[in-house]
């Protein structure tokens, strides 16, 4: 007796399809050292780099991107898992893989300001506010200062690749006189160092947290997201703490890089 599939449960078998795989005419070399895992991924950034895959796209599935190469499925299961590991893909159960900007990077220890750091890439701050306040108590026991001593205080956004990455509060000792007229979307390191301040180390924290109701209206968010916060302590040479700064950052965008060695 024949068994009618339901439709629905038939739809349901089906794999998410990708309107992109009649593009992939490129193929890779069976016959060269480089693993095939390696040459999968560095085709499949080339799409994305190039934006034939933008961000939000579907990619092929397993099985297609299988027939596509004619590669075993474990070589294109290695390639996804290796791109979805270091960001570049997202994995949607029952929807498929989708192309995704990785996440920025800042690498442990170099002691560098936001500007620095996004060398190279479509980066800008918009600053929200600049001026003298009178500190928390919390604040003013970082920097070392006296009751009734202001600081200098910097709120800036930080825009990448056209979209909120995340804010810095930054706080300066008021003796050390910035200028209300200086434009502060350029970077504030740099700054610092025009006045004569030799900037030494740093004591950084990170920690993992959620938005306030202001950093989802700062950031274009509809509702409390995962962020990444930083909180930093720089001194000068003579070791007199220079600048405090917090910084919170969309945590789905932003990680941070460490070297560790053991010492023997």
């Amino acid at each position: 007796m024949a068994v009618e599939m339901n439709p629905v449960d038939a739809e349901a078998k089906k794999e998410p399809q990708s309107s992109l795989v009649t593009n992939l005419s490129d193929k890779l070399d069976l016959s060269s050292l480089i693993p095939l895992y390696y040459q999968l991924k560095n085709k499949i950034l080339e799409k994305m780099e190039s934006g034939e895959w933008g961000e939000g796209s579907l990619i092929p599935s397993e099985s297609e991107l299988q027939k596509i190469y004619g590669i075993s499925r474990a070589t294109v299961r290695r390639t996804l898992d290796l791109l979805s590991n270091e960001g570049f893909l997202e994995k949607k159960r029952g929807k498929g893989t989708f192309a995704k900007k990785p996440r920025i990077e800042e690498k442990l220890p170099a002691l560098k300001s936001f500007t620095e750091e996004m060398q190279g890439r479509d980066a800008s701050k918009r600053v929200l506010a600049a001026g003298y306040i009178e500190p928390p108590p919390k604040i003013r026991d970082i920097l070392n200062i006296a009751p009734g001593e202001q600081v200098f205080h910097l709120k800036r956004l930080m825009i990448v690749d056209g979209s909120p990455l995340g804010t810095l509060d930054s706080y300066i000792p008021g003796r050390y006189k910035f200028s209300l007229q200086e434009d502060y979307s350029k970077s504030l390191y740099q700054i610092i160092e025009k006045t004569g301040i030799q900037m030494g180390e740093a004591e950084q924290t990170i920690e993992a947290s959620r938005s306030t109701k202001e950093e989802v209206v700062l950031l274009g968010m509809k509702a409390s997201f995962p962020t990444l916060v930083i909180h930093r302590v720089v001194k000068s040479i003579t070791g007199e703490p220079v600048e405090y700064v917090k910084g919170v950052y969309c945590g789905d965008r932003y990680r941070y890089n460490l070297k560790l060695t053991r010492y023997r």
